[in-house]
């Protein structure tokens, strides 16, 4: 699978930081609840819902990635 290749390496594809949107709009969440990340990828947006209180659900095609996340 193309997404297990990419993210078969010790580097983060996108970085470990949250996408600019998600940090931008970050003070209109809330402080505790649940979430979604679909197409989670490398996990980078879920660790940075989850380090503000959510309980985050992240779902991506590749284990490899997601493998990255924990």
């Amino acid at each position: 699978m193309f997404w297990d290749e990419r993210y078969n390496s010790e580097n983060y594809v996108y970085n470990t930081q949250a996408n600019i949107f998600l940090q931008e709009i970050a003070y209109h969440l809330p402080s505790s609840g649940r979430a979604l990340d679909l197409a989670a990828g490398e996990g980078r947006n879920a660790v940075f819902l989850a380090e503000r209180g959510l309980s985050v659900t992240a779902a991506d095609a590749s284990s490899v990635g997601l493998a990255k996340a924990h």
